[in-house]
Parts: structure tokens; sequence; C-alpha cells
């Protein structure tokens, strides 16, 4: 990845942090662990874990209001144009932690 890339990457990752809270179910808790920009910068591959309450859930809420959050950002990006967002769900922490349960028994 380009220097160009991380910079709005890391960009994105920090002003999207934020907005995301707000759309977090009660009981439950949001962590962007990710975000990976194609090299045209018109797409954003944005990775979250969920902890907490109805996974599937909470990361529907998010889908669900792609359109608002996409709008929250781009009003915090300084850039000409913002990018589509397109969520994952990160399961790499719950992963480790039912391999981290497995090998303790």
């Amino acid at each position: 990845m380009n220097l160009r890339l991380e910079k709005f990457s890391s960009m994105v990752k920090k002003q999207l942090a934020p907005i995301l809270l707000e759309y977090q179910m009660p009981g439950s808790s949001l962590s962007v662990n990710g975000v990976k920009i194609s090299p045209d910068l018109k797409i954003a591959h944005i990775y979250v874990s969920v902890w907490g309450g109805n996974t599937k859930l909470a990361f529907e809420n998010i889908e669900n209001n792609r359109g608002e959050i996409s709008k929250e950002l781009a009003s915090k990006l300084k850039s000409k144009f913002s990018p589509s967002l397109s969520f994952h769900l990160d399961s790499g922490q719950a992963d480790s932690e039912l391999i981290e349960d497995l090998l303790k028994t």
C-alpha cells in the first residue's frame, strides 16, 4: 500500500470511529479494526468488531444507516470526494478468544 492510501485510510478510520459510536446498540460496543481503501480512493472497506449484545443486530444497524454514516463522514473529511463505505464484520477478536479458551482446556 502506498503512502497516499495509508494516510487516507488512517484519516477515514480516525474520523469514522466517533461517528459509529452514535450508531452502536445499547449493551454492545463497536470497534473499527481496519480500513482498506481502493487504489482510486472510491471504496472504503471498513472492518468493525462488535462485543456484547446481539452482534448481528448491531451490525445490521450499521448497514441500515450506511447513508447517514457516509454523509457524516463526508462532512468531516477534507478531500475532494468521500469514498463509498462497505462494512465488514471482523470476527478476528472473537476467533482469537475462542482459540484461547480452547487452549486453556
